[in-house]
């Protein structure tokens, strides 16, 4: 009896220590599996120790402003995003964290030339507004100005920004740059590129802003497994190659950088980089629409757009889809591309103190947005209506007076007046060229959607909408949000009304949302 009790008590005590060696080796993977992630959050950046005193960010500038040689060639290199602004990300892997690795290593290539002087916007985990980066350069009488960053979207491989009007050592510059990460190995090749993803007529600040040869260097998409590769591999080619284009580019024409470009007046950059630091809400813009003849022989006859519940593989509406190809011809969009991309639109009529917190939240998260603004609400509430332009906001048309039976209840006159009365109001308050529009109630006619073509505007209506816009009968916050994360689709346009405290109130989560699904944000 005593024998069997023994062995049963050996018994157990063996299985103890299974059981214990087993949750050890669990510990140990979690530990190693951490570590993996920790590696992806924060990339291990260049040590900078070996060429101490040779490199000038903005935090040393402003300690010591006689660090800086300016007999030498002053190279300012700029890594896009940082602090409370992530950049893109995919899968827990952050934009500003490879921004800030592939800056470092450029850097450190650079400083060890013995006449290059190397300054950084940042060395760190450090947020700096577009002005702040922009202003540094300046200042400190930089000759060439370079911003590194990582891409988004479909698509992969390596690209180029340059302002519209790039004199020859800035195109020089740029070619430079991608003809030697070309030869270094990248996936693709895009190109040397003009002005920004929405017009070749428009900058983005940092080109813009800055009084010498500037560019923007798209290293890759970061949705791309094989872009990531790339660029995880060959960190000190790319850095190589970058920092010889420089140093070719400055053979070829010489230190005088300063005069590349004229100078601008001092603009206040936004507070916040959003998105890819456009800075393009602060004009807006001016289209040129091909004019549609006889407008008043098409058909006025009343739609009332509304969304049936049939999607398609992709969980887009199957009626946004099918509108988009049947009204496409007039500038009017229904649904956008078919990308991992949505927009967010909030329509503003009247204030109910909810637009400063949806403000706060956008600024926060990094997010542009579209405000489509009436005539009484641009006037009665013109503090909102700056914030939106200044923070780098798009600004849209909604009228005048908002017809309640919808624009096509007007006569075609009335309609127009209805448009370019509030665009003279906008222009003459605020400075801004508002072109898109969205329609009072959803109600259009082909009439009214040729109409708005000819007054230079793209017409926006919505792929997602809910019961959000009585104030006095709130839906809930955590069914609401759910329902917009459960419509998310490929180009969703999301129709939020500004007045909505449920939409002040779950923004932020449904933004995280959309990035934890792999999507970004985008403006027409």
């Amino acid at each position: 009896m005593n024998a069997e009790k023994r062995r049963k008590k050996r018994l157990r005590n063996l299985v103890c220590i299974v059981y214990c060696s087993l949750q050890l080796l669990i510990v140990l993977a979690l530990f190693q599996g951490m570590g993996s992630l920790l590696h992806k959050l924060v990339p291990a950046g260049i040590d900078l120790s070996q060429i101490e005193g040779k490199i000038v960010a903005v935090d040393d500038e402003q300690e010591n402003t006689e660090t800086i040689d300016e007999n030498k060639l002053i190279v300012c290199l700029d890594a896009g995003h940082g602090g409370k602004d992530n950049g893109s990300d995919y899968r827990l892997r952050y934009e500003k964290n490879d921004n800030l690795k592939i800056t470092q290593a450029v850097a450190a290539y650079l400083a060890d030339k013995e006449d290059v002087q190397v300054i950084m916007t940042r060395s760190d985990d450090t947020f700096l507004s577009l002005e702040e980066r922009t202003t540094f350069a300046n200042q400190n009488n930089a000759d060439y100005f370079v911003s590194l960053h990582r891409n988004t979207g479909e698509g992969n491989g390596v690209e180029t920004w340059i302002r519209s009007d790039a004199d020859d050592k800035t195109q020089a510059l740029a070619k430079n740059i991608m003809d030697n990460l070309d030869a270094a190995g990248i996936s693709r090749n895009r190109g040397v590129k003009k002005g920004t993803q929405k017009s070749e007529s428009k900058d983005y600040y940092v080109n813009l802003h800055t009084n010498m040869p500037a560019c923007i260097v798209e290293l890759g998409f970061m949705n791309s497994p094989t872009d990531n590769q790339l660029f995880d591999a060959n960190v000190e080619n790319y850095a190589k190659a970058i920092g010889d284009a420089v140093l070719k580019t400055y053979e070829a024409y010489g230190k005088d950088g300063a005069d590349a470009t004229e100078s601008v007046e001092d603009v206040p950059g936004t507070e916040e980089q959003i998105s890819t630091e456009t800075g393009e809400g602060t004009t807006g813009q001016v289209l040129q629409n091909t004019q549609i003849e006889n407008v008043s022989s098409l058909d006025a006859t009343s739609h009332d757009w509304g969304l049936g519940s049939h999607t398609d593989d992709e969980n887009r509406p199957l009626d946004a889809v099918n509108a988009q190809e049947t009204y496409g011809k007039y500038n009017v969009y229904f649904i956008g591309d078919d990308t991992k991309d949505i927009y967010l639109t909030f329509d503003e009529g009247y204030e109910y103190g909810q637009t400063e917190s949806i403000l706060n939240t956008l600024k926060e998260k990094g997010v542009s947005a579209t405000f489509f603004v009436t005539e009484p609400y641009a006037k009665d509430n013109p503090d909102l209506v700056r914030r939106m332009i200044d923070e780098g906001h798009v600004l849209g048309n909604h009228s005048v007076t908002h017809p309640s039976a919808g624009m096509p209840s007007l006569s075609l006159d009335k309609q127009e007046n209805e448009v370019t009365e509030n665009h003279a109001y906008i222009k003459e308050n605020f400075g801004y060229d508002m072109y898109l529009f969205r329609y009072p109630t959803g109600r259009f006619s082909e009439q009214s959607l040729a109409l708005l073509n000819n007054c230079n505007y793209k017409s926006i209506f919505w792929s997602f909408a809910y019961l959000d816009y009585d104030v006095n009968n709130q839906p809930d916050h955590a069914s609401s949000l759910q329902k917009m994360k459960d419509k998310l689709h490929p180009g969703a346009i999301y129709l939020l009304h500004a007045e909505s405290e449920t939409n002040a109130a779950v923004l932020g989560d449904f933004i995280d949302a959309v990035r934890a699904a792999g999507y970004g944000f985008k403006n027409f």
